[in-house]
């Protein structure tokens, strides 16, 4: 305890999860060269902790990135709000140009459904949807993302020039970390328990915005292990993943929280179930106003990419909540 006071850190005391708080002092100044080392050294442990404190704060602190839109195009039969939609050629097309013309920077094509209780898809049926999709798309000016946890898949669309893996399953295919290095891409790890098909049964959490903290730490930390460019990662807490609607709620309302983390954020809180609490028994393409409501909280909070199904309202909300939240912060600087 003491060297971390001398370091400028005080100890608050522990937190429902076991872990600690800390309160820091402006004159926080770990070493770096005291940080490497057998942790449990005390001198080591304490500038350890000072370090990722320090950065923590950093990120904290620093300018709200503006968000970019990801617009999704469900290329299954089975997605909880636009199953089927887009697998007519002409709605494929028309959405993808309203998505432009809203100043869309990424689309987001999935041939898998992951809404909870979905099944696994062969990814030779994912790549069958994917690819003649992708060829559709190649003369809009946008980035393609593509929502797949199959390293196979992944492959297969990045030779066909997609620009980012947004993996829910955060490299559980143990081939998919390779892929993605190979080729240089983005990637998105999300905060997920468990698999889709049985995530309800995983919403047991001691501490809640600890634990899904410390899950995308250590999600960074496996993607960087295999060569992933830290640059090239995005983080996403997973609203609605393993998540009541309540703890989806709280998540939402204190998403600020993850840029400590470091990393660029993406927010997909969707016409998802959760929205049920604020707005009622209402069915999912009814639920754009909440969707904008979430999609705003988000951007004032630090999220830097939304993927919204449409652009419309939400993403004149999301644009008018991170215009006045930067003003604000700018102000406070």
């Amino acid at each position: 305890m003491e060297i971390l006071r001398e370091l400028g850190l005080l100890v608050n005391g522990p937190l429902p999860d076991g872990s600690w708080s800390y309160f820091p002092s402006p004159a926080l100044a770990p070493d770096p060269a005291l940080a490497a080392g057998d942790v449990e050294d005390p001198s080591v442990r304490a500038n350890w902790i000072g370090l990722r404190v320090a950065a923590g704060m950093d990120a904290l602190s620093a300018p709200l990135a503006k968000p970019q839109l990801m617009v999704v195009l469900n290329l299954t039969e089975d997605s909880f709000s636009d199953g089927g939609k887009h697998l007519d050629s002409a709605q494929l097309l028309s959405t993808a140009q309203k998505a432009c013309e809203a100043g869309a920077t990424w689309l987001d094509l999935g041939a898998e459904s992951t809404r909870p209780g979905a099944k696994a898809v062969p990814a030779t049926q994912q790549i069958e949807r994917l690819l003649p999709a992708m060829d559709l798309l190649r003369g809009f000016d946008v980035q393609l993302s593509v929502d797949t946890r199959s390293a196979a898949v992944a492959e297969a669309v990045l030779l066909a020039g997609a620009h980012m893996m947004n993996d829910v399953s955060s490299l559980e295919d143990p081939a998919m970390g390779g892929v993605v290095a190979h080729h240089g891409c983005d990637l998105v790890l999300m905060h997920m328990k468990g698999t889709p098909a049985d995530m309800r049964q995983h919403c047991d959490y001691s501490f809640l915005l600890g634990e899904v903290l410390d899950g995308l730490a250590r999600r960074a930390a496996k993607a960087i292990r295999a060569e992933i460019a830290p640059e090239k990662l995005v983080l996403d807490p997973g609203i609605g993943f393993a998540k009541t609607a309540e703890q989806s709620l709280e998540l939402l309302g204190r998403f600020d929280s993850f840029r400590a983390l470091g990393f660029p954020l993406l927010s997909g809180p969707s016409r998802k179930s959760f929205l049920s609490i604020p707005l009622g028994d209402v069915s999912p393409e009814n639920r754009e106003g909440g969707t904008a409501g979430a999609a705003a909280v988000s951007a004032a909070k630090g999220a830097s990419i939304l993927r919204l199904h449409d652009a419309g309202d939400p993403w004149d909300a999301t644009q008018t909540a991170w215009a006045c939240a930067t003003h604000a912060q700018g102000v406070a600087q």
